[in-house]
């Protein structure tokens, strides 16, 4: 069994209305500031049901939160979302998000989930 911080998230819009997203992809790492890797949601799910532990850690309270499934009634799919303890700064749902978007055209994303903003080098062709 592994354990894993969340450290940013990426979420999409449900469809049911504009307050309702689901987490789509998670960054995990030590540093808060940094992930090390992205998983997709698919990958979480698998990871949880053979035993690995998800989790927050508060930035100001450092108040840990394990994440756990959920099934998600009006999008009849399994979702996760962090353990309900009265913390807000260990909510999954309020955690950085990993890229300004899922869908984003910005520029590629970085291992860290940041979006580059470096033009590519130009090659010149003799």
């Amino acid at each position: 069994m592994a354990t894993y911080r969340i450290v940013c998230t990426d979420q999409e819009p449900s469809g049911h209305s504009k307050q309702h997203a689901h987490i789509v992809a998670v960054g995990i790492g030590d540093d808060p500031n940094k992930a090390q890797r992205k998983w997709a949601l698919d990958e979480v799910l698998g990871a949880i049901d053979r035993g690995d532990l998800f989790y927050t850690k508060g930035m100001n309270t450092g108040k840990v939160a394990t994440v756990e499934k959920y099934t998600c009634a009006p999008c009849r799919r399994v979702h996760i979302r962090s353990a309900a303890d009265k913390v807000a700064d260990n909510d999954l749902d309020r955690i950085r998000r990993c890229s300004r978007s899922s869908h984003s055209t910005q520029g590629p994303v970085a291992h860290d989930g940041s979006i580059s903003t470096e033009r590519p080098a130009l090659v010149r062709r003799g």
